[in-house]
């Protein structure tokens, strides 16, 4: 298969390189034995007596020991193995338990975003074919995840020789969080000959439970991650003559982080007016299904699914799931919105936001065309991009039932023009649904209002990639961690994705398609 990455002529030329990683790619070497042990390192395990194993990991941590049916070693090591990142976690207890380990918080600070930047330079480096080590193919997305979990565990149970409080080791671990996330490291060229364009990617998620148990589910992986790697620096020659420069980064699946306004500090910098300011903000997902959804409404509301730590929001108040209760709507930090949203107001924040993307051409450039299909798929195309016009409200706010409109249809524009959601309302669910995905979409959106930009931002939400085996489900082949299978559908979706994403940008001045 072709993929983004050679083609040129009219769709433009995606490079692998840009203004701020041409250094980094002629420094890869270092870079590399930064983050992989050498044999002497292996001869000589790093000493531990900084870390207390006796100190609970968290939720997610507590996965790293889930295995496959019918496999004794856990399935993360494996995946992190396959993929030369085993050693990210032991390096850095190395560091931290070593004669010049940090001697107070600030050093620590420094040692974590440093080794925080490493994991995501890594990552990035790997899915771009610059260091592939490992059986894994470069396309894969899941080692960041898995290594990232093994450093925050040695975070969370190291005992430093300077006193630190429980804010302090919080404050460490979201450095990391950000750093090892692309989030920190997003630097976009000035200048008018540059269309400046961020995307974002998500977690693997719905990994089964923690502990030491045996499920399929602890292998699956995200497609819209392991494009944010892919396009993280990516200059793109336009047929205007301008040179798209892509910035990416990953999100969490927990609901916590983006109530501590995690997405806004990374995407607000970006949004200010200067001239590095954004000119194009994608949010990308993982849905359902063979389709490519692109999302008109984004509602405000949190539905009950938990997120990777195992943690809901919105319980049940006498039987109703209602916006005026606690963490039932989302409230952006009051630093990007410029107002306390809290106690709830029914329109500050908006109940919905809407899609400012070239939906039209998007839809019209048949970007599936000569797509693959992957084992299981329909043929001769495996996925169609859907304008995705539904959502659901609650007609009265403050009770029950609600009321679902629209009904998506592939046919481009509608035979009917969708019904928009009445002021009176409030959002139960977007276009895609009342997840994280749908909370990312409406984060980025209400933040371009906020700005009153006038930019193409809004949310693709891809297919789903975790199929095995002869592609029907994710109990086929269930001791593997890859399989022919499961790379299709990952590197079919992950390319049609970037060109989704390229005709977002070659037709950036179109605007939305509704209203």
């Amino acid at each position: 298969m072709e993929t983004c990455f050679r083609r040129t002529g009219n769709a433009g030329n995606l490079a692998g390189t840009g203004p701020r990683r041409a250094a980094i790619a002629t420094t890869i070497l270092a870079l590399t034995l930064a983050g992989t042990a050498t044999a002497a390192d292996r001869a000589n395990p790093p000493s531990t007596g900084c870390i207390d194993e006796a100190i609970t990991p968290s939720f997610e941590e507590q996965r790293l020991v889930n295995k496959l049916p019918g496999t004794d070693v856990p399935a993360p090591q494996r995946i992190m193995e396959a993929a030369g990142f085993q050693d990210f976690g032991p390096n850095l207890i190395r560091k931290l338990c070593a004669r010049d380990a940090p001697t107070n918080f600030e050093d620590a600070t420094g040692l974590v975003k440093a080794e925080g930047r490493k994991l995501w330079r890594a990552a990035v480096d790997r899915v771009q074919g610059r260091h592939v080590s490992g059986d894994l193919p470069p396309s894969d997305d899941r080692m960041l995840y898995w290594a990232r979990l093994t450093m925050s565990k040695a975070l969370r149970q190291w005992q430093p020789a300077f006193a630190m409080s429980d804010e302090d080791r919080e404050s460490l671990l979201w450095e990391f969080e950000r750093s090892s996330r692309g989030q920190d490291d997003i630097d976009f060229p000035g200048g008018n000959h540059h269309v400046r364009v961020i995307v974002s990617g998500f977690d693997p998620f719905t990994l089964g439970n923690p502990g030491s148990t045996t499920s399929t589910g602890i292998r699956i992986g995200n497609p819209s991650g392991a494009n944010a790697l892919s396009l993280d620096g990516v200059t793109i020659d336009l047929p205007d003559g301008k040179v798209a420069a892509i910035e990416t980064y990953v999100l969490p699946v927990n609901y916590g982080p983006f109530m501590k306004g995690m997405q806004e500090d990374t995407l607000g910098p970006s949004f200010q007016s200067g001239p590095k300011q954004v000119d194009v903000s994608i949010t990308v997902s993982q849905g359902g299904g063979f389709q490519f959804w692109l999302e008109q409404w984004n509602g405000r509301f949190h539905g009950p699914s938990a997120g990777n730590d195992g943690i809901a929001l919105c319980p049940s108040a006498g039987g109703q799931r209602i916006p005026p209760n606690d963490d039932c709507d989302i409230y952006p930090p009051q630093r990007w919105l410029g107002y306390d949203p809290k106690p709830w107001q029914m329109d500050k924040p908006a109940q919905f936001t809407l899609t400012s993307l070239p939906v039209a051409s998007m839809i019209a450039a048949d970007t599936g065309a000569d797509v693959p299909p992957p084992p299981g798929a329909p043929t001769p195309q495996p996925y169609t991009v859907i304008w995705h016009t539904n959502y659901t409200v609650f007609p009265d706010c403050f009770a029950t039932p609600t009321q679902s409109f629209n009904t998506p249809v592939e046919q481009f524009p509608p035979p009917t023009p969708p019904i928009p959601p009445a002021v009176t309302a409030c959002a139960r669910q977007g276009g895609g649904g009342d997840y994280l995905s749908n909370e990312s979409a409406y984060r980025n959106t209400l933040l371009r209002d906020t700005f009153k930009l006038k930019i193409p931002a809004g949310h693709i939400h891809v297919p789903v990639m975790t199929r095995f085996g002869d592609g029907a489900g994710n109990n086929q082949n269930p001791s593997a961690i890859t399989d022919p299978t499961f790379e299709a559908y990952r590197d079919t979706i992950v390319e049609q994705t970037h060109r989704l994403i390229l005709q977002a940008v070659i037709h950036r001045g179109e605007g939305a398609p509704y209203p």
